[in-house]
């Protein structure tokens, strides 16, 4: 697994590659994070849209933004993370790889962690970022900055990266799995955007047994727990550990039961 990571690593690991993702990153920041700040309004209710004055007053303000607007970004982060795992078994660069290793799932283990590393990275800067852009835009809005610095803002800077970690690596392991399932980058990316967009979203509007259930509504409320209709992160870890499980042993069954090589 350590040599996959270490090989995955190398090739993503280009000042190109870097310099793209950055700046996509940094734009996506900035714009959503001073869109949100500016347009915050006082709660009227607890099932107000948009993130209020007083979620973004206190410590954990500054960065509340950015994960708030990571929310929206789930599609894009599956679609990543599916789409460069079906570009591998178009190419054929599996094939080449499981000759080297074949042990197929440690090969992907060590691919994902390389891929997540990258994706972990560029969540630290987009916290730093999103906070230098809300700390800029706040002073034309009612918005009490005074907890956003000190221990408290940085601790809770801290779980918002930890949430931001568990969000993306959901969204990365079902984004892989359903690419190794499918391994045509339309198919999978066609069943993903319905399943995580409209399925979801409908169909699990305001009903409790679909937040306990969909894999979407559970990650977002691992990222957004004081949300009204957020399940507690206890139930939501645990149901994705029993995901997670079913995900890995997908990618098991499909590797080591049919050719992925061809």
């Amino acid at each position: 697994m350590i040599n996959s990571f270490r090989a995955e690593w190398l090739l993503l690991n280009r000042r190109r590659l870097w310099l793209i993702l950055s700046a996509v990153t940094a734009a996506f920041t900035v714009a959503a994070t001073a869109l949100v700040v500016a347009t915050a309004k006082p709660a009227l209710g607890p099932n107000s849209d948009g993130l209020s004055l007083q979620a973004i007053s206190g410590p954990g303000g500054a960065t509340a933004a950015v994960v708030f607007s990571v929310a929206f970004a789930s599609i894009l982060v599956l679609a990543a993370f599916a789409s460069v795992m079906t570009n591998e078994f178009t190419r054929g660069t599996l094939r080449a790889a499981f000759t080297r290793q074949p042990r197929r799932l440690t090969l992907i283990a060590g691919k994902l962690g390389a891929r997540i590393t990258i994706a972990a990275t560029l969540m630290l800067g987009a916290l730093v970022i999103g906070w230098i852009t809300a700390v800029l835009v706040a002073p034309g809005q009612p918005v009490d900055t005074t907890g956003w610095w000190g221990v408290d803002a940085i601790e809770q800077a801290g779980t918002d990266y930890l949430r931001l970690l568990a969000f993306v690596a959901g969204y990365a392991l079902i984004g892989t799995t359903l690419a190794v399932l499918f391994r045509s980058t339309p198919v999978t990316l066609g069943i993903g955007v319905l399943w995580f967009g409209p399925i979801e979203n409908v169909l699990g509007d305001g009903r409790s047994w679909a937040e306990h259930t969909f894999p979407g509504l559970l990650l977002r409320s691992v990222l957004q727990p004081d949300r009204p209709d957020s399940v507690s992160s206890l139930t939501a870890g645990l149901t994705l550990v029993g995901y997670a499980v079913i995900c890995i042993a997908a990618i098991t069954a499909v590797l080591q039961g049919r050719d992925a090589t061809g």
